[in-house]
């Protein structure tokens, strides 16, 4: 590789990284959130329907994950969804209707604005509605990401740059390097992280978000309305998923890198060739002067 053995050493590293964001972008999206909370959030202990708890599911993430130009009115918009589905769920008839006491439908009664009803309803549990600890933590989640979005974007970027300019300069062993070695980089990473899983997913999922969070800051009862949106399932999956989607491309990546390879072979028969055949012509040059 030469003088791009550090280049291609950086651009692996990158890649890396790139790949390990690629899959949580993939955890990110609606159909993502939509479809394993349609598949985990049965609403069985919940005052709500498995359809609402699904709804509301897809609410939370766009509050936790979008970027927002008003943090306020954010937080109003998911308290509005939040005291809709309440109401819903508490009205006469409804199938979870039996799961609603006086106290809560008062507390519905309580506060005109939407913020106001859902810190009411919360007070009498957590069950019925987001309180303020489950509010702050989902903020605290959103300045994470839509923070960090920024810099992770801009290392995808640098992998790109590195990965074109590599090809560009037709140096290929470097790039076969690079393509290969961030793909077993994020497998060596993963495995590690996937065995601590299997032994104990609670112990790596409280290690992770300590990395991020005050502790304390995101543990909630399990019967919230937060953890009846978002079950331990729900977790699981969303792992399952990441470590799809970064494997995979992880994959391509490789078959890039093994074509770079084969191409980087090709190359130095060829260096080699030519430099037999500039040899000879000069051993026959030399021979022809001599004999004058």
């Amino acid at each position: 590789m030469g003088s791009n053995s550090i280049l291609a050493g950086i651009g692996a590293t990158v890649l890396a990284i790139t790949l390990l964001v690629c899959g949580f972008a993939a955890c990110c999206l609606p159909g993502t959130t939509a479809a394993l909370a349609g598949a985990v959030s049965s609403g069985e202990d919940s005052p709500y329907t498995h359809e609402q708890l699904v709804e509301l599911a897809g609410v939370t993430r766009a509050f936790t994950v979008d970027s927002h130009r008003d943090a306020e009115a954010a937080a109003k918009e998911l308290a509005a969804s939040v005291v809709d589905a309440a109401r819903a769920a508490s009205a006469e008839g409804a199938p979870k209707a039996g799961e609603w006491s006086d106290a809560t439908r008062r507390a519905l009664d309580e506060g005109v604005a939407p913020l106001d009803a859902m810190e009411a309803l919360a007070k009498v549990s957590d069950r019925y509605a987001l309180d303020g600890a489950a509010v702050s933590h989902l903020e605290d989640c959103n300045a994470l990401i839509v923070g960090s979005s920024s810099w992770l974007g801009m290392i995808g970027v640098a992998a790109l740059i590195i990965g074109v300019l590599l090809g560009v300069q037709r140096q290929w062993a470097a790039l076969a390097f690079m393509l290969r070695m961030g793909p077993a980089l994020l497998v060596a990473l993963l495995v590690v992280l996937g065995l601590w899983g299997l032994v104990d997913f609670n112990g790596l999922f409280a290690a992770f978000h300590s990395l991020f969070f005050v502790d304390g800051s995101w543990t909630f009862n399990y019967d919230s309305l937060l953890i009846s949106m978002y079950p331990l399932d729900f977790w699981m999956g969303m792992g399952v998923v990441w470590l799809g989607v970064a494997v995979g491309l992880g994959l391509l990546c490789f078959a890039g890198g093994c074509v770079a390879a084969w191409r980087a072979q090709v190359q130095a028969r060829q260096l080699a060739e030519q430099a037999a055949a500039a040899t000879g012509k000069k051993g026959k040059r030399g021979k022809r002067s001599a004999g004058k």
